[in-house]
């Protein structure tokens, strides 16, 4: 029996990856408007906040600039935590680093996350509370990494995000929208106790920029309250 082996071209494999990226794409905006339907969302404006956080992903909003750990940067090409290899960068480390606000991973998200607590003032008391617990057990594990940002296991905001809310759930039940406290815990929790509280930690990145919010839609922020939802 003959054996046939087949073999593409760079062109076949790049029009494959276009295709497969357009498809992971489409099933992220639908999975995201699922989820904004739940938190009571309307779709009008889920269809603005999505688009607008995947765009605002590259939109960084500078706002002041501080003097860094300008010391020789680490030769390593990975570092793994959590079992996750991230990239080191090599840039030039000259002495300060720029920091800004990123439009998609921060400002959507908080925007989304203040809409989401005016709508259900009732429950207050439970945002407050998810929000620390979620905030406090983040800011434990973030780690500051030189030349690669600040790094949190992906999937642990929103594993506490949705614990939390199913245990207030349990021990303090009203007429509260559950989805929506576990969206603004993940999300709010998540970027204080990884971006917030660590600010003042940030001349340890050794690099010339760093964003609020990182890489924007995918940055863990965003994600981590779109997680929740589908958790709960």
């Amino acid at each position: 029996m003959s054996q046939v082996r087949l073999q593409h071209g760079k062109r076949s494999f790049s029009a494959f990856t276009l295709l497969a990226f357009v498809m992971i794409s489409l099933f992220f905006i639908q999975a995201a408007g699922i989820a904004f339907l739940q938190l009571g969302i309307p779709i009008w404006l889920a269809m603005l906040i999505i688009p607008g956080s995947l765009l605002g992903s590259v939109v960084n909003i500078p706002l002041y600039t501080i003097k860094s750990d300008n010391t020789p940067c680490i030769e390593d090409s990975h570092v793994q935590y959590w079992g996750v290899s991230y990239q080191v960068f090599h840039p030039d480390c000259p002495g300060e680093t720029k920091i800004s606000i990123n439009l998609g991973g921060a400002i959507i998200p908080v925007a989304v996350s203040a809409f989401l607590i005016v709508n259900n003032l009732t429950a207050f008391l439970q945002f407050a509370i998810t929000i620390t617990v979620v905030a406090l057990v983040v800011h434990k594990v973030a780690r500051i990494e030189p030349n690669v940002g600040i790094l949190t296991p992906g999937f642990l905001p929103a594993i506490v995000a949705v614990l939390a809310t199913l245990a207030l759930v349990t021990f303090l039940p009203g007429s509260y929208n559950g989805y929506a406290v576990a969206y603004v815990s993940g999300t709010l929790g998540t970027l204080i106790g990884a971006d917030l509280l660590n600010l003042g930690k940030l001349s340890n990145l050794r690099t010339g920029a760093a964003s609020i919010g990182g890489a924007g839609t995918f940055d863990g922020v965003f994600l981590t309250g779109i997680l929740a939802v589908f958790l709960l």
